[in-house]
């Protein structure tokens, strides 16, 4: 073989290793670059999933105007003013109430048409789900679980959306 064929010859080698080459390096670019798209799949994926998660478990606050805290007030006080009639009940004959009674129930329908929902926790098993503030813990020996004792303060909802916590005295085992 002459020299004019041994350079034909080697330049054909070094344009077929070049080419392969080439394309090693294009299917690693490939392969590397589905591995990214997979990876930014993923990662799309999982910061869906955490913010659909987050959007669930966190609190929502609603924007309300004074006037409908003023309202959610107003249910405090109907609750309270339902109470007392409970209480009074027992001494006072049920005609003279009637008229107070009705006035109160109208204001309750009132609250349940406008998706207001006051949650009295009385005499309920208590857990550490419920969203209240515990004003006070008292101890009985023949309580075998919390209790609410009392509701000082009823939960106030609007729309499935705490407004105000209910105030709660608790009953708990004696140790």
């Amino acid at each position: 073989m002459n020299n004019m064929g041994l350079l034909n010859l080697t330049i054909l080698g070094i344009s077929i290793l070049a080419i392969f080459i080439i394309g090693f390096l294009l299917f690693l670019t490939f392969r590397i670059n589905r591995k990214f798209s997979i990876n930014a799949k993923l990662d799309q994926l999982y910061l869906k999933i955490r913010n659909d998660i987050n959007f669930a478990v966190a609190p929502k606050f609603i924007n309300l105007s004074p006037i409908a805290e003023d309202l959610f007030l107003l249910a405090v006080e109907v609750w309270r003013i339902e109470q007392r009639l409970l209480k009074l009940k027992i001494i006072s004959p049920e005609n003279q109430n009637q008229g107070i009674v009705n006035s109160l129930q109208k204001l309750k329908r009132y609250f349940e048409k406008n998706d207001i929902e006051i949650v009295d926790y009385t005499d309920q098993k208590f857990n550490e789900g419920l969203n209240v503030d515990i004003l006070s813990v008292e101890k009985d020996s023949s309580v075998n679980e919390p209790t609410v004792k009392e509701t000082v303060e009823p939960t106030v909802m609007y729309k499935g959306q705490v407004m105000r916590k209910a105030k709660i005295i608790l009953l708990t085992k004696q140790d």
